[in-house]
Order: C-alpha cells, then sequence, then structure tokens
C-alpha cells in the first residue's frame, strides 16, 4: 500500500513538472466568456424586459438575467458590474434593502462608478426617501450623468416632491432636452406650470378685508375664555 502511494506521489511530481517546463498551449484551452460579456448579457435582458409594458413573464427575464450576472461572478469576484446588475434585478423585485445592500458591495469595489450611485438613488426613491435620493442622483449627475434621461427626470420628481419648483423645472427641462418625446416630462413641466399659474392667481387676486365678517370680542369675552371650567 505504501508503495503505491509512493509511485502515485512520483507520478504526480512528474507530471507537474513536465507540465511547469511544457505548459499546455492557449489555443487547446477552452474559450471562456470574460465575465463583463456575460454582464453585457444580463444588462441587454433587463434593458429590455425595463421596456415591457406586460410584465407577467418577469420572472423568466430575471431569472435569466441572473444566470448571466452568477456567471459572471464566478470568474470575477470583483466585477462590479455584476453586483449592479444582480441589485437591478432587487430593485424590479422590490427589495430594497436587498439592493442596496449590494450596491454597497460594489461601491467597496469602486466609489468613482456614477452607475452605483444611480442605483442607489433608485432605491431610495422607491422608498420615499428623496432627500436621500437627491444626494445620490446629484454625485451621478455631477460625474458623467448630466445628459442622462432618467437621471434628470427622477431628480425633477424628487426636488417636486420637496416642492422645489425651479429644480425641478430644471431636471425636468433637461430631461425633455435629452428625450424631446418624452411624454412623461412633458406632463410633469405642465403641472408645475397649472402649480405656478394657481399660485399667481391667488398671490394677485385682491382679498378685501371685511370686519363684518370679524366677531369683535369685548373684555367679557375674554375673561370667559381666559377663566378654567372647574
Amino acid at each position: 500500500m505504501k508503495k503505491k502511494i509512493f509511485v502515485t506521489m512520483l507520478l504526480l511530481l512528474f507530471v507537474l513538472c513536465c507540465g511547469a517546463k511544457n505548459p499546455i498551449p492557449a489555443e487547446t484551452l477552452k474559450d471562456y466568456p470574460s465575465a463583463n460579456s456575460y454582464c453585457i448579457k444580463g444588462d441587454k435582458i433587463l434593458d429590455y424586459y425595463e421596456k415591457l409594458e406586460d410584465k407577467t413573464d418577469a420572472q423568466k427575464y430575471l431569472n435569466a438575467a441572473k444566470y448571466y450576472y452568477y456567471q459572471a461572478s464566478r470568474i470575477d469576484l470583483s466585477n462590479q458590474d455584476s453586483f449592479i446588475g444582480m441589485a437591478r434585478i432587487s430593485l424590479y423585485q422590490g427589495q430594497t434593502r436587498d439592493a442596496k445592500n449590494t450596491l454597497m458591495i460594489a461601491l467597496n469595489i469602486n466609489e468613482n462608478n456614477p452607475k452605483v450611485s444611480y442605483y442607489l438613488g433608485e432605491a431610495f426613491f422607491m422608498e420615499g426617501e428623496y432627500f436621500h435620493a437627491i444626494d445620490f442622483y446629484n454625485w451621478a449627475y455631477s460625474h458623467g450623468y448630466q445628459k442622462d434621461y432618467k437621471t434628470n427626470y427622477k431628480l425633477g420628481v424628487c426636488f417636486e416632491k420637496l416642492d422645489d419648483i425651479s429644480k425641478a423645472r430644471f431636471h425636468y427641462q433637461n430631461a425633455l432636452n435629452t428625450n424631446p418625446s418624452s411624454t412623461q416630462a412633458q406632463k410633469r413641466l405642465k403641472g408645475l406650470d397649472a402649480i405656478d399659474t394657481d399660485y399667481k392667481n391667488i398671490k394677485n387676486k385682491d382679498i378685501k378685508y371685511n370686519e363684518k365678517d370679524s366677531e369683535i370680542l369685548n373684555q367679557s369675552d375674554l375673561d370667559k375664555i381666559n377663566t378654567p371650567n372647574l
């Protein structure tokens, strides 16, 4: 038994030594796609899914995309796009907490990627946390997403929710400049115009104070108000 083990070890050493001196030619190795190529396939599926009006087969598309991101992470554990893709799937499923956790991992890989900040903004937006959403959308906007339709549109919505009409108008207009056919941005801008019109009408309206409509209190009335009911 010992002799058999000894011979086996010698054979293993021989194979290793030969392999080191005569490595297997690269052309004989199986051509595995790169991690990035898997992520590109996953992204295409999610982009297609996002545009679908009928999402009854949502799980079919999300599972297909998840497969490609999983394969990418198997090849390269530090591939940031695979984490972003998985976070997008979590967002489509309404799992904002999982999305944020996954995006924080992606952020640790490369904190300067505006794509990570954009999707963190999406997570907070879905939760109605508009102040936090603005922080992340703004970072993406300032680092290459100035002409991105979605970033401008979502910033417009956030500022509108927080009653900052001038900034909301600015970003809706930017969104329209990027995508002039957007009916969503057009409706939002018209809504802001209606708000401005109503405000100006109220501000300029001649409201006169009518003393007859007011009730003048005398001293006895004030005493009754200030006297505790014992």
